[in-house]
């Protein structure tokens, strides 16, 4: 059993453990879904439905990640430890950002939420630093794979950057707008986040392999429950 798999288990695990506690507590303090009036008709049925179930999903990838850097520490493999940090700090911070937004909503009960601008000024700072970040430190390069054509090519830096942002908020925007409508995120992103874990293990992207295993574990949870 490699890794990867082994961690797959363990996130299962964890999140099945998260999910025990954390939902009865929302249940209990009645963070319920609070269904937009100009949204379908259909959906106002879901009116107080348990939600923020980002919470098990957010802890338990912390969790994982910090147990598999740990674990990966001990076994001398620093370089593939050090990675894993970057792209946690980008998935806490973009969760930061969404959990101020579900705050809004389930809790000061405005189902606006976040006002746009802010929250995607949120997210280009959090993109910034990020890729500045795996460029001028963690020296990772501005190589894209593209699988089609099966070759990397070497962008300029100055074209990698902005390239790089866009597709980063360019995906979390896609994955808000899928959620938005019917909460059917977690179906969609277990198939495409498997396909990027496929594709990270092919091109020994262990980190993102890693990362991705623990993440489609959640979403398979989180959409069972």
């Amino acid at each position: 059993m490699n890794f990867q798999t082994t961690i797959l288990l363990i996130s299962f695990a964890v999140s099945v453990v998260l999910a025990l506690i954390i939902i009865p507590i929302l249940k209990k303090i009645k963070v319920g879904q609070i269904e937009r009036e100009d949204g379908p008709r259909s959906h106002l049925k879901k009116q107080g439905t348990p939600t923020m179930g980002g919470i098990i999903f957010m802890l338990s990838i912390v969790i994982c990640t910090i147990g598999s850097y740990l674990y990966l520490k001990s076994q001398g493999d620093f370089q593939m430890a050090r990675n894993l940090i970057p792209m946690l700090l980008l998935t806490i911070g973009f969760g930061i950002v969404g959990f101020i937004d579900d705050f809004k909503k389930l809790v000061l009960h405005n189902t606006k939420g976040l006002k746009p601008s802010y929250k995607m000024l949120g997210l280009l700072i959090i993109s910034v630093l990020y890729i500045l970040f795996i460029i001028h430190v963690s020296n990772q390069g501005t190589g894209i794979f593209i699988p089609i054509l099966k070759k990397e090519i070497i962008l300029p830096t100055y074209i990698y950057i902005p390239f790089a942002i866009f597709v980063i908020l360019a995906t979390t925007n896609a994955v808000n707008l899928t959620d938005g409508v019917d909460g059917l995120s977690s179906s969609v992103c277990s198939i495409i986040i498997t396909c990027l874990t496929v594709i990270a293990m092919i091109k020994s992207a262990g980190e993102v392999a890693i990362l991705g295993s623990i993440a489609v574990r959640k979403c398979i949870r989180i959409f069972n429950v």
